[in-house]
């Protein structure tokens, strides 16, 4: 399965328990990004990007491995 197919899949999974993906973010704000959704009543489920995500050049970029997530949202 390529990169879009298992995003796609896990998002897809994601949905059928209320989770919406929302944008794939990283570094500093990233905990800001979760207090913000959080105090306007959302949960937050931060997953990992698998290196099949990033482009050609950049699979084996461990650094954005560990830094970047996923952000998915979904009411309380």
């Amino acid at each position: 399965m390529d990169a879009d197919g298992v995003r796609e899949a896990r998002d897809a999974e994601l949905a059928l328990e209320g989770w919406r993906r929302c944008f794939v973010g990283g570094g500093p704000r990233l905990e800001e990004i979760v207090e913000l959704y959080e105090s306007l009543g959302q949960e937050v489920l931060l997953d990992p990007l698998t290196s099949e995500e990033l482009a050609e050049e950049c699979g084996d970029c461990s650094l954005a491995l560990q830094l970047f997530r996923v952000i998915y949202t979904r009411a309380n």
